[in-house]
Order: structure tokens, then sequence, then C-alpha cells
């Protein structure tokens, strides 16, 4: 590459993993604990999902139901001890992420598998020109001269939409609003052509009009670089906006999975009918709502898990059975799964629309 070239991305096709499949990414049963005084924290118990190349899966849920520390392990960033993995696989193009050496994972991470975090301004350095930082990322995974690697830089700054990237480079994160900062924190996780875009609640902070941009730029270098994308929110609005497939997390589970439309169309699961239905809406030809649903109670304190159901202590439509087994997470057809004991004899889509 010279100095003066464009910026080039080339895909790689995903390998076979060894189950036969050529998912890019596949987690299996992850099992990510904490240990402390109090006792063991299971904030991921037994995930599983995959994405494809050129996928968006989305997986939602509230605070503490496990999102970030699931986008965390593939990342392999948790810090251990108090953290440790207790089971489970995570299949990055066939190959066990977690069996990797740290020297290992310090060539994939960042290179191929790249992570937005959710604060830039507590993500960048701040005493370090944003151009400073590309660079490092640049010259750490792609052996380019530091004068290569400016230009690269520059070019990523352009490409994520920041005028006069060439000025721009030398800013502190100060100096840049919170939307030009997280453009740069994409420049950033972008800029050695990554398989798989780790978005950890990357418009949180951001107000409407620039979550907006945000969003769409992300769908537009998605379609031009082909990469997949883990999208971790707890914005339902931008999961139907961005997503493929949607996983809902609580209590460390999954509880739903399936196609986006599925999901939003027919949920199978309280819990995610529930999150719905908190959702303000405007149905001109429908009933009038005079006031939002809510999900009574609180997630419970994950060192005190309940037994059987995680949601049962939340769910208006529980049994004595759902209090007493945990329920499996089953496919209810077309690969919408779902875990609730009483799936079958609900109807939840009526529940939303009344």
């Amino acid at each position: 590459m010279t100095p003066n070239s464009p910026v080039s991305f080339t895909a790689t096709p995903p390998l076979p993993s060894s189950s036969g499949t050529s998912h890019l990414l596949e987690v299996r049963d992850l099992k990510t604990y904490f240990d402390s005084d109090a006792g063991t924290v299971k904030a991921v118990d037994g995930v599983s999902f995959h994405i494809d190349k050129g996928e968006t899966l989305a997986v939602v849920g509230e605070s503490g139901s496990g999102k970030s520390v699931t986008s965390l392990s593939v990342m392999r960033l948790i810090p251990q001890p108090p953290g440790r993995f207790a089971g489970g696989r995570i299949l990055f193009k066939g190959q066990d992420l977690l069996q990797k050496s740290k020297s290992e994972m310090r060539r994939i991470r960042g290179n191929e598998i790249a992570m937005i975090f959710q604060e830039p301004m507590t993500s960048l350095n701040p005493v370090k020109t944003v151009g400073h930082q590309i660079v490092e990322v640049i010259r750490l995974h792609q052996r380019l001269s530091a004068h290569q690697a400016r230009r690269r830089a520059i070019d990523m700054l352009e490409l994520v939409g920041i005028p006069e990237p060439g000025k721009r480079i030398d800013n502190f994160p100060h100096q840049m609003s919170g939307g030009m900062r997280q453009r740069v924190m994409i420049a950033m996780a972008l800029s050695c052509n990554p398989e798989l875009l780790i978005a950890d609640e990357p418009t949180t902070a951001l107000d409407v009009t620039i979550q907006a941009q945000i969003l769409e730029l992300m769908r537009r270098l998605q379609r031009e670089l082909g990469m997949a994308i883990l999208f971790i929110t707890h914005d339902l609005g931008v999961v139907a906006e961005m997503a493929d497939r949607v996983v809902v997390m609580y209590g460390g589970r999954a509880v739903e999975e399936g196609h986006v439309k599925a999901i939003f169309a027919d949920p199978k699961m309280p819990y995610t009918a529930g999150l719905m239905g908190s959702i303000p809406r405007v149905n001109r030809d429908g009933p009038r709502r005079t006031r939002l649903a809510a999900i009574p109670g609180n997630v419970p304190n994950p060192l005190h898990l309940p037994p059987g159901c995680t949601f049962s202590n939340r769910c208006k439509h529980v049994r004595e059975t759902c209090r007493e087994t945990l329920p499996p997470l089953e496919d209810s057809g077309n690969r919408h799964m779902v875990r609730c004991l009483r799936w079958p004899d609900l109807s939840l889509k009526q529940e939303l629309i009344t």
C-alpha cells in the first residue's frame, strides 16, 4: 500500500467449524462467572447464538441481563480474576477463542474482531490525539510505516464522515463532540478491516439526531465492507432498525431468539412482550392507550437468582411449575426459540394490541 492509496477492504470467507457449519461466530453454552466474597455471580449462564458473515445480530435486555459481559467474553476482555470462563466455547471461523493464548488473542482483537465501546469519552485516551490512537492500532496490526498509517487514519476519518479529516486527526478527544468521538471509535474499529464488529450500546449517550446518523453510518459501512455486527442494546427501536435476528437476554440467559420480524410481530416469552409493551406507540387506526405498560418488580439479584424460570418473580402468567423448573430453550417453529413453559397456551401478540 502506498501512502496515497485509498483504503482497501478484503473480506476473508469464514472457515467451516468443527460442526460442519460456516458460521463466522458461534457461541456455545457460554458461562462467564465472577467470584466475590458474597458468592459467585453467574453473569452469563449458558448462552448460545451464532452470527453469519454480513449479518447483524442484536442482543437486547435490561441492565444486568448479561449483554455486555457476553460481548466482552467474545473479545476475551474479562478480567481474570475475579472473572472466569466456567464453560462453553466461542468459535470464530471454527477456532475456539477460549483456547487461544494471550498473544494470539492480541493478533485477533482489533484486527479480525473489533469493538465499539459504550462511552467514547472514557474509551479514548484523553492525553493523546485521536489520530495517534488510530495510527497505533493500524501499525500494530498492519505493519505500515508511520506515514502510511497516518494516511490510512485520515482516509478512515473521511470514510466515517468527519469533515476536514486532515485537520481533525490532530484533535484531542475533548475537542470533539460526542457524535464525532463515536465516529472516531468506529474509524478505529474499522481501520484493520475486521470481519466482525461488536457494538456495545454505541448510541446510548447521543441525542436522537446523532444516533440516527451513527446508525445509518454503520449500515452503510456494513453494506460496503460485508462485515458482521453483534449489536448490544436495550433500545428496541434500534433493534427494529438495525438487526436481522435478535437474542433477548434476562438474568444471564437467552430467553428468546429469532428473526427480528417474528420477534416483534409475535413474541413468545412474557419478558419480551413486556419490553414491547413499554414502547410508546402511535396507532391512528387502533385503540388509544392512556398509559404505557410496565414490567412489575426489579431484575433479580445475580447472587440470588430464583429457582426455575428467572423471570417468574415478575411474570403475570406465572404458575407454580414455573418457579420449580428451569424451562429449556426450545423451537416454537421456524427457528423461533423461546425459554418458557407456558408459551404454547399464551397469546402475547393479542396483549400487545389491546
